[in-house]
């Protein structure tokens, strides 16, 4: 019996979802205890947003529910800003080890990103994202940028160095704001016009497949 393509995309997105799981518990046990504090960390939260977004998206299933849109357009936004800014800002300018350094890094750094690529351009039906949907997409890290700046002295604890105003001052931590929106935004606008060109030819394809077939 054929498995239908639905069943296969729901397939795929709980496979995910488990692997991204267990390389997030498998990064906050790595020393044989429970380090709950490693969750504060964007990658954690943003793997833990697949993880909860992949689920949502099962049960949401119709493409055209706008609910699971905007979970679709987070989660494409969220990961892939994890992956571009661990390997090409975080490596290279503080230091942080290389993907393949270990599983639990390779999981969370670059795994996901592209699962959350592959399950949009293999699976999701195109031409139904707006810009709602990504701008959505900054609202996460504006938050957690807010929190962690404001916090960050009274707990001692900044995640990263460019976040840090005590570090690097608080122009630049401002402009590294700018810049990390300016990568959201870009990104989100880049996949928007990739889905509407997308959408606009898979349209013109299933016309012209029925005008020849009427043909026929």
């Amino acid at each position: 019996m054929m498995i239908s393509r639905e069943n296969v995309h729901k397939l795929y997105l709980l496979t995910c979802a488990g692997l991204i799981l267990t390389g997030v518990i498998m990064g906050i046990t790595s020393d044989g205890y429970l380090q709950l504090h490693r969750l504060r960390s964007f990658t954690y939260q943003s793997n833990l947003t697949m993880v909860f977004g992949f689920l949502t998206m099962v049960v949401l299933y119709k493409n055209e529910n706008q609910l699971r849109l905007y979970v679709l357009s987070n989660v494409l936004l969220i990961t892939t800003v994890t992956g571009l800014v661990y390997n090409f800002v975080l490596v290279p300018f503080a230091d942080a080890p290389v993907f393949h350094t270990d599983y639990v890094n390779f999981s969370t750094h670059v795994l996901v990103t592209l699962l959350a690529l592959l399950n949009y351009f293999a699976f999701e039906e195109k031409g139904l994202l707006r810009y709602k949907h990504f701008l959505t997409g900054l609202i996460f890290p504006i938050i957690y940028w807010t929190a962690f700046v404001i916090i960050g002295g009274n707990l001692d604890y900044f995640p990263y160095f460019f976040m840090n105003p005590y570090l690097i001052g608080w122009p630049l931590v401002l402009v590294w704001l700018w810049v990390l929106l300016s990568v959201f935004s870009g990104l989100g606008l880049m996949l928007l016009l990739h889905d509407r060109a997308m959408g606009k030819a898979l349209k013109i394809l299933a016309a012209r497949k029925n005008i020849s077939r009427k043909i026929k």
